[in-house]
């Protein structure tokens, strides 16, 4: 048996398998992931709250759309005035529609990831809410119009084939879908809402628990669980603190790939190491964004060659390097990448009013 290790800053290799086993099936049974890593189901429990309470790890879940096909995701670029920047990121990371805020280098000095209900409710907040917090000076709003690969997706690879097939060999439950495969017409109500919301503050959160913090039975728990995850309605996610993981370094890039151009595509999502996020955007010259992650910034010159190797197809317009992720999908991280609250992803809220 494997001995538990207590220093919960330090992140040892079953920690590291544990959370890898959880990207893989977030709400795994402690029993499953106890097979693939030879370990009693009680210690990787008990490890598992230790990385929780720490906010070293958790597990969120989000909405997918929000139930509404003209549903509108944006990648905004923020520019500040210096002595505002730290306030305003503090103050957008409150924002439930604001889900990720980060400090970068390069042409903006903010970038958030943003979900709205439609593109009319996302002028107005960038009209009306955003433009309205002083010390901004302008923004610049990408549509994403097609997700190849996200943060969701994004494993530690540290498991080998055999523990691999013992999380994956069984149905997939809580997948990321593509656009035009979600919703398949049903809207969210009221209490799909609920449930979706107590689930983006804990991933994990069993049936008897979602019944006490929402109210709901157990039957209705049950049930519209199933029913938002045999639609792709609602998206889990084992996300980890990124500099305790060997992963402190994100980078983005813009660039432009031929629309026609799928192989590029998939080269991108499937042999450049790192690759956290894809997307096809629109909105200005750039027509494709990547986040890639490294090990150090010495990686950086290895991670262009890879790119230029593996990737010709993709013409690089500009890079941004994540000096710090102030909140990623809901949550608000400390200096250290930890969770260290969380904020409501409720995208279904008004836009944020400005005193």
């Amino acid at each position: 048996m494997i001995e538990e290790t207590q220093d919960s800053a330090v992140l040892d290799d079953i920690d590291l398998a544990l959370i890898n086993c959880l990207q893989l099936d977030p709400r795994a049974s402690w029993r499953t992931v106890g097979d693939a890593l030879k370990v009693d189901p009680v210690t990787v429990a008990r490890r598992w709250q230790r990385l929780q309470d720490s906010g070293t790890a958790w597990v969120s879940a989000r909405a997918t759309g929000h139930g509404r096909p003209e549903s509108c995701l944006a990648f905004v670029e923020v520019d500040c005035t210096t002595s505002y920047a730290l306030t305003i990121a503090e103050r957008l990371a409150r924002w439930p529609h604001v889900l990720s805020v980060e400090h970068t280098s390069g042409p903006g000095d903010l970038t958030l990831l943003v979900e709205v209900r439609d593109m009319a409710f996302l002028s107005r907040f960038l009209l009306r809410s955003l433009a309205s917090v002083p010390g901004i000076v302008s923004s610049r709003a990408h549509l994403v119009t097609e997700v190849f690969a996200i943060g969701d997706d994004w494993k530690l690879q540290v498991l080998d084939a055999t523990q691999r097939t013992v999380m994956t060999d069984r149905p997939v439950r809580y997948k990321y879908a593509p656009t035009d495969q979600r919703h398949h017409g049903k809207t969210f109500d009221a209490v799909d809402r609920q449930l979706i919301l107590k689930l983006g503050e804990d991933g994990r959160s069993s049936i008897a628990e979602l019944t006490v913090g929402t109210g709901l039975s157990e039957s209705t728990v049950r049930r519209r669980l199933a029913e938002l995850t045999s639609r792709n309605q609602i998206v889990f996610r084992c996300d980890v603190s990124l500099p305790l993981s060997g992963w402190p370094l994100v980078t983005w890039v813009w660039g432009y790939v031929d629309p026609t151009d799928r192989s590029t595509i998939r080269a991108l999502v499937e042999r450049v190491p790192g690759t956290r996020v894809c997307m096809r955007i629109s909105g200005g010259r750039a027509n494709t964004l990547l986040a890639i992650a490294a090990h150090s910034l010495r990686e950086t010159p290895i991670t262009e060659v890879q790119l230029a190797q593996e990737a010709p197809g993709l013409v690089v317009l500009n890079r941004s390097v994540v000096l710090r992720s102030m909140k990623r999908v809901g949550r608000l991280l400390d200096d250290e990448g930890k969770s260290a609250g969380v904020v409501p992803m409720d995208i279904w809220a008004e836009a944020p009013e400005i005193e």
